[in-house]
């Protein structure tokens, strides 16, 4: 998994497994894509970089990622979290 850098904006993806998907088939497509994955209870949190949610889903920071023909098996929805604003408080 490649670090966010200060200067990239960091995302929290929530990935939903269909009844009885693959957990496992998910969270390593997701690592091979360059996220860290964190189990729940639906699916995966995945986090990155906006440069890594371009180059896994083709969309940029804010659409909406499409579920990659890859994990349509497995994967019921991807939500992108909104944004948290890390500088307030400065």
């Amino acid at each position: 998994m490649a670090a966010v850098t200060q200067e990239e904006e960091y995302l929290e993806i929530v990935v939903e497994l269909v009844p009885g998907g693959d957990r496992s088939f998910v969270t390593s497509w997701l690592d091979e894509h360059g996220f860290a994955t964190q189990p729940l209870v639906v699916g995966a949190l995945a986090t990155g970089g906006a440069a890594t949610v371009r180059r896994a889903f083709g969309v940029e920071p804010g659409e909406r990622p499409p579920v990659p023909e890859a994990l349509r098996e497995h994967v019921a929805s991807i939500l992108l979290a909104p944004r948290k604003d890390w500088q307030r408080g400065r």
